[in-house]
């Protein structure tokens, strides 16, 4: 399966603040602060582009600093934000995104400002309907309002639709209308938070993290059902330093990861999203879509940069260490 994707939804201006050394909540923390293009959608539809893929991004831009910093990185590298819209009112903001990591690398804290998604309309989208109709995958993230989401799906069948639920509490625009979507990618809090099922009380398992490995495929099978018995065609569940879970009416696995040391991890669950359209697009199956979206991942967790500069088809290649049959 090859083909155009579409990826309709957040564009932020991401401001990451590394600690160097162990966080003191409620108090001044020495470290660095970076500033870089981010936001969910705009996140999978770069590394798609690096990967080579046509990807097209639609979603919302101010005429701010934040918004001109993201016109000019996307027009640098070459990727196509033609169809998004571009708001000229000097009363909305681009989206911001702050990020506070502790000297590990892990993000303890964030904060998201994304009012201006609400401003993208039913007729912008009408607007693009060709484009959205020519796509083999149209990516969603719930970043989106929640009309926005069901105007999208009520009036497009053709091409799969794709979702990131992006936080827990943000999954819930898209519970309505869970059945349209034929793949999932949730992290196990978006995953519990949409279907009501949720994991054992002994998820914590007093702190031992191999002992939890190994309970949690038991424990999400149940959680993975209640998806496919509404129609979902597979799901991915990210449990981050503990593997990823994934389940299709063919059957269900679990795969663990190697631990790494992050830099930055605020853009994994992106790259591990990007990596599934991708497999999808080249026609694997889902084990070899997953062993390449955590290759994704884990390149991009070792990058202060929400997307990894490097990124590319051959350097995921190489981090699989297989050789590039093309």
């Amino acid at each position: 399966m090859m083909g155009a994707v579409t990826v309709i939804g957040g564009a932020n201006m991401d401001i990451n603040g590394f600690s160097r050394d162990p966080l003191n909540m409620e108090d001044s923390n020495p470290g660095m602060v970076q500033y870089c293009p981010g936001g969910v959608g705009r996140n999978i539809a770069e590394n798609l582009h690096r990967l080579g893929a046509e990807v097209r991004l639609i979603s919302v831009l101010g005429d701010d600093p934040g918004g001109q910093l993201l016109k000019t990185s996307s027009i640098r590298m070459g990727l196509n934000i033609e169809h998004s819209l571009f708001l000229n009112n000097a009363d909305h903001v681009s989206s911001v995104y702050i990020a506070l990591m502790d000297n590990s690398g892990t993000m303890k804290l964030a904060l998201s400002d994304m009012e201006i998604m609400e401003q993208l309309t039913a007729e912008h989208i009408k607007s693009k309907a060709d484009i959205i109709k020519e796509s083999a995958i149209v990516v969603l993230d719930t970043n989106l309002p929640e009309r926005i989401i069901q105007f999208i799906l009520d009036r497009f069948k053709a091409p799969l639709f794709f979702l990131d639920a992006v936080s827990a509490r943000k999954a819930s625009r898209a519970a309505s209308r869970i059945a349209s979507f034929d793949t999932l990618k949730l992290g196990s809090m978006e995953a519990a938070a949409l279907s009501g099922v949720k994991l054992s009380d002994n998820e914590s398992n007093n702190g031992d993290t191999d002992a939890l490995r190994l309970e949690l495929p038991v424990m999400l099978e149940e959680t993975a059902d209640w998806f496919l018995d509404r129609g979902v065609r597979r799901i991915f569940i990210t449990l981050g330093k503990n593997g990823v879970y994934t389940a299709s009416q063919a059957g269900h696995f679990f795969t663990p990861v190697r631990r790494l040391e992050p830099v930055n991890t605020s853009g994994g669950g992106d790259a591990f999203t990007a990596g599934i359209v991708f497999g999808t697009l080249q026609g694997w199956d889902e084990e070899a879509i997953v062993s390449f979206s955590i290759a994704m991942a884990g390149i991009t967790i070792q990058s202060k940069h929400t997307v990894c500069p490097e990124m590319s088809l051959e350097l995921v290649i190489k981090k699989l260490g297989v050789k590039n049959e093309k």
